[in-house]
């Protein structure tokens, strides 16, 4: 079970109303060195004021902070992006990275959670366009090459 220490002179209203102020606790004094110098006139502070602590069935406190959504443009932006870079259906990464940006853009304004996933979905769809335009660029120039020697080699044209 974990507690919480609470400062001298702070009281805790649990959650069925008791008070709970907590109890000084004394450490032994560390070892000092004699020093000559001047002490100021000692200080009387006022001792802490200690409230009978009581045990018994007292309900946790539970303090539950509500999360910041997910940005949906986000979610959707990673799906596509994630789906271009898989299948050779590049255009997908095009609206990924659209919506990517614009994910980024709407986690600022609204603070809400979903920046890695834009990120990510930024980055995948830039590299999946990217692989997929220099592969089709490949694809039909080895195609074309392929033709070009067929023709060359025989010496004829294609009709």
């Amino acid at each position: 079970m974990n507690t919480r220490v609470l400062p001298l002179g702070n009281t805790y209203t649990g959650s069925n109303g008791s008070v709970y102020a907590p109890v000084a606790v004394h450490s032994p004094a560390p070892v000092r060195t004699p020093v000559a110098v001047r002490s100021p006139a000692p200080v009387h502070s006022p001792a802490p004021i200690q409230a009978p602590v009581t045990y018994g069935n007292r309900a946790p406190v539970v303090v539950c902070q509500q999360v910041a959504p997910t940005n949906t443009s986000a979610i959707v932006a990673l799906v596509l992006t994630l789906i271009s870079f898989v299948t050779s259906v590049f255009f997908l990464g095009f609206i990924g990275i659209i919506f990517g940006h614009v994910a980024r853009s709407q986690i600022k304004a609204r603070g809400e959670r979903g920046n890695g996933m834009a990120v990510a979905a930024l980055w995948l769809g830039y590299l999946s366009v990217i692989f997929w335009v220099v592969f089709w660029l490949i694809y039909f120039g080895v195609i074309a090459l392929v033709i070009g020697v067929a023709i060359a080699a025989g010496g004829g044209t294609v009709s």
